[in-house]
């Protein structure tokens, strides 16, 4: 899917690539000093994220969808890394849905909390990983 030639979903994944960490920053800041201004910043980077992640996957599925005709290790590469982003987005979404029904009375996140978070991010990293290698290396998403 492209809007002037340009790959949509290549302009929309940073967005969540860096929402997602600045959220983890910011929760793990307000754990620590227990200034609810993090807390804020955390939760509003938090629902940024979830969306701008679920447009991601939207576009991202389209770009699948002109995959599906390459090499089976092509395909498996690409499902990988949607597999592997699209959960961490959906967790998010819903990390996000629950802090949104206590706004505006919001609370630091909880060690175990910012432990997910965590290990989201890890997650993500390994799934972007698996994207940029279907872009520079497998040269899917942009001009061969």
């Amino acid at each position: 899917m492209k809007i002037f030639g340009h790959p949509v979903h290549l302009m929309l994944i940073h967005f969540p690539a860096a929402l997602f960490p600045m959220d983890f920053c910011c929760s793990l800041a307000g754990y620590i000093l227990r200034e609810i201004s993090f807390t804020q910043a955390s939760f509003y980077a938090m629902i940024g994220g979830a969306t701008l992640g679920c447009a991601a996957i939207i576009t991202g599925t389209f770009d699948l969808l002109n995959v599906l005709n390459e090499k089976s290790a092509i395909v498996k590469k690409a499902l990988l890394h949607g597999g592997i982003n699209g959960t961490v987005v959906i967790i998010y979404i819903v990390l996000a849905f629950i802090a949104f029904k206590r706004y505006p009375q919001l609370e630091p996140d909880g060690i175990s909390k910012i432990i997910l978070k965590g290990a989201l991010i890890t997650f993500m990293i390994l799934g972007n990983y698996l994207g940029g290698s279907l872009i520079l290396k497998d040269k899917i998403g942009i001009e061969k």
